[in-house]
């Protein structure tokens, strides 16, 4: 018999030799042989999976007598090496089973997959060899969960069982000691906890809890966590406080830890449940040698994690419909207890009450997820619905409540205030997200609005001689090497570091393409700011998009400070309606926004440190504040003769010069109605595969201004 099982084992495995090597893992392979592979399977009691990696291990330990790791393995099988972690099940069913054991070079236990290989003991190699059954697959780790299984039982009990029945309770948890005195892990809570029956307990909970792979019951409407759960039926009120406010022992000596699970309900919807768990050093305190078998799942959170779950946690807690004032009660606890996470620990450090505290806290919790937060249910979750809710709803939309004011938050108004929005300013998420806040900045300076050095295209520009000088130190002047230190030269002297230059001129003659090919030449980013965005319809509005354009360009220097990147331009392009002369206040409410704005603008620009260019055609309307705040300014004038023919010759290279000298003496065009013809010849090619002939440029360009020569001309003509 036994000849006949040594035959069929041995020759199974040999005859899956030859055709595992370079299976991939393929379905076909599993199907075509299914028949051996479910031999092997039924021989070692594992699933199919788990016996072809049993195979691989055997066949090339048995060729090269050394261990295996997945690295190994992955090749042997021609299979991806990253999808070899989507077994890692498999791996550690083998081991549990002790078909395989996990070593390092020097033949020590490894404490990492990464650098350890697998083996398969003498004992399991020879009864294989021998046609034996395997009688010992299950030895300490099945008595290990046996008994932790037994220990999880009696608490899931305990969780319906009365006040009276605890001494009965504990009575059992110490014969369950007493019949696993040799169990590592139970001398371990033993001796760390020799007098204190509850820890015990607590920690044969966690064990338990860790060892059989089971999760405690999912959180629901009446149970909010493990805490309120399980451990009230065996754990005094006054201890489960304690461990609720992370002020326990347990936290002290870091055994455990309270971390948030991701779950799905019956229907797949997403929702996480609170609960505590047994930490890396309490795994290894506890553990002993078997540590390292359920510390490769143990992954420490960083603070952001960390911060991450506790704003779930506390708008989960925020948003509970409960009694406002034991709300407020329990979040102050929460608070408390996240003090030591520098997201919360900054803001406490600033004048901002609790109250608006717990506010700012929901909405940076709804910001974490993606999502603006309702300002009504947001202010009703804290307040209810009395006065305290109508006056703080009515200080945000009057956009004076002290979140607003300090700058932490910026509301979005909606005629209907409960369409009105609330969500994070860039000063609050850069307290949370830190070096990564570029990464959430708002519509308003991303997108559209920016201009990368690498998206502007090359272009000649013709100036006049005066204009080419001033462009020429402008260029020089805005190199990062020179601009940094004309900056500290301005610093040290007292004087404003920011530079801030006016194009200004006939329109068409190059000045927003100007600002396109200094950036692009000194490798800067331009936030491009479209004026028609700065006028709002709800009054007030409009001063509000002003203050956070630049709060926003700001924000884009500190990113491209931290990048290591030039500094950016902020550019207002067709800047007529800022600029303008200031209009009498009795004008309006119209009149009062725009000078509003236009002090906004005066007192930013004083207090730049960055580069800001602006664009306008109206320079005989501009407000003679602005004069000053500008540094550079470059008055654009219609191109002269000279210049249009070279703008000619450089846009329709085959025009003769005779042609040219006759175009550009006919029509003084500049360089942006030149353009416009040059396009429509572009235009003409295409459809009909050649270039306009000369008078056909000359209708065109004819045609190109709606005022006609003749249009000019007033009165009577008499001959």
């Amino acid at each position: 018999m036994a000849n006949s099982q040594k035959k069929s084992i041995l020759r199974t495995i040999i005859s899956l030799s030859e055709k595992i090597e370079g299976c991939k893992m393929e379905k076909s392979f599993f199907l075509s042989e299914k028949e051996d592979l479910g031999r092997l399977a039924n021989y070692l009691d594992v699933d199919e999976i788990s016996a072809l990696f049993f195979a691989v291990i055997f066949i090339n330990q048995n060729q090269h007598g050394s261990a295996v790791n997945m690295t190994d393995i992955a090749d042997y099988l021609s299979f991806p090496h990253l999808h070899m972690l989507e077994y890692s099940a498999n791996f550690t069913l083998l081991k549990r089973k002790n078909l395989i054991v996990q070593k390092d070079s020097e033949g020590a236990f490894s404490r990492s997959s990464r650098d350890a290989g697998f083996e398969i003991p003498e004992s399991v190699a020879d009864c294989i060899l021998e046609g034996a059954p395997i009688i010992h697959f299950q030895d300490n780790d099945d008595s290990l969960e046996k008994t932790f299984e037994s220990f999880f039982n009696l608490f899931k009990m305990m969780k319906h069982s009365a006040d009276d029945d605890k001494c009965e309770f504990y009575r059992k948890i110490s014969n369950l000691e007493r019949k696993s005195e040799g169990n590592e892990i139970v001398k371990n809570i033993r001796k760390e906890f020799p007098a204190d029956m509850e820890s015990r307990a607590i920690l044969y909970l966690l064990s338990a809890q860790c060892l059989t792979g089971k999760c405690v019951i999912e959180a629901d409407d009446e149970f909010e966590n493990l805490i309120t759960e399980i451990m009230p039926a065996f754990v005094k009120y006054s201890r489960c406080k304690k461990i609720d406010d992370e002020q326990d022992i347990l936290f002290e000596k870091n055994l455990i830890k309270r971390e948030l699970e991701d779950i799905k309900d019956g229907l797949g919807m997403p929702y996480y449940i609170q609960n505590l768990k047994l930490t890396a050093n309490g795994i290894r305190i506890l553990f002993g040698n078997e540590a390292e078998n359920y510390l490769a799942e143990i992954v420490e959170k960083n603070d952001f994690e960390k911060t991450y779950d506790a704003l779930r946690e506390f708008g989960r807690a925020y948003e509970r419909k409960m009694n406002i004032i034991r709300k407020r009660s329990k979040l102050r606890d929460m608070e408390r207890r996240f003090s030591n996470l520098p997201f919360f620990s900054d803001l406490n450090k600033t004048k901002i009450n609790f109250y608006d505290r717990f506010i700012l806290y929901d909405i940076a919790a709804d910001f974490s997820t993606g999502n603006d937060s309702c300002l009504t249910a947001t202010i009703e979750d804290i307040y209810g619905k009395n006065d305290d809710y109508f006056k703080a709803l009515r200080s945000f939309l009057d956009e004076k409540h002290e979140l607003v004011t300090e700058g932490f938050v910026v509301v979005d108004k909606n005629e209907i205030p409960e369409k009105s929005t609330v969500t994070l300013s860039q000063k609050s998420i850069e307290l949370l997200y830190g070096e990564n806040a570029d990464l959430y900045m708002k519509r308003g300076v991303s997108g559209k609005n920016i201009i990368a050095p690498e998206d502007l295209k090359e272009k000649s520009l013709f100036y006049s001689e005066k204009v080419q000088k001033q462009i020429d130190t402008l260029e020089e002047s805005l190199c990062q090497e020179n601009l940094v230190a004309m900056q500290k030269r301005l610093e040290s002297k007292g004087l404003s570091k920011g530079i801030a230059v006016l194009l200004y001129g006939a329109p068409g003659t190059g000045k927003t393409e100007t600002v396109y090919q200094l950036a692009r030449k000194t490798n800067r980013k331009i936030y491009h700011v479209d004026i028609a965005d700065s006028k709002s319809m709800w009054f007030g509005e409009s001063e509000k998009i002003i203050k956070r354009i630049f709060t926003d360009y700001r924000q884009l220097c500190k990113t491209a400070e931290r990048h290591g990147e030039n500094t950016p331009i902020l550019l207002f392009n067709e800047a007529d309606a800022l600029i303008s002369k200031r209009r009498d206040v009795g004008s309006g409410n119209t009149s009062q926004t725009e000078n509003a704005i236009q002090n906004i603008l005066l007192e930013e620009m004083e207090k730049l440190d960055g580069l800001v260019f602006a664009t306008t055609n109206l320079c005989n309307n501009m407000d003679k504040a602005f004069e000053r705040r500008f540094l550079f300014k470059v008055e654009y004038e219609k191109p002269d003769l000279e210049i249009r023919k070279k703008i000619w010759k450089s846009k329709l290279n085959v025009l003769s010069d005779e042609d040219l000298e006759v175009i550009a003496k006919r029509f003084d065009f500049s360089g942006g109605e030149i353009d416009n013809i040059v396009r429509k010849c572009e235009i003409t090619e295409i459809i009909k595969g050649v270039l306009p002939s000369r008078e056909e440029i000359v209708e065109l360009c004819e045609n190109e201004r709606l005022e006609k020569e003749q249009d000019r001309i007033m009165g009577f003509c008499v001959n």
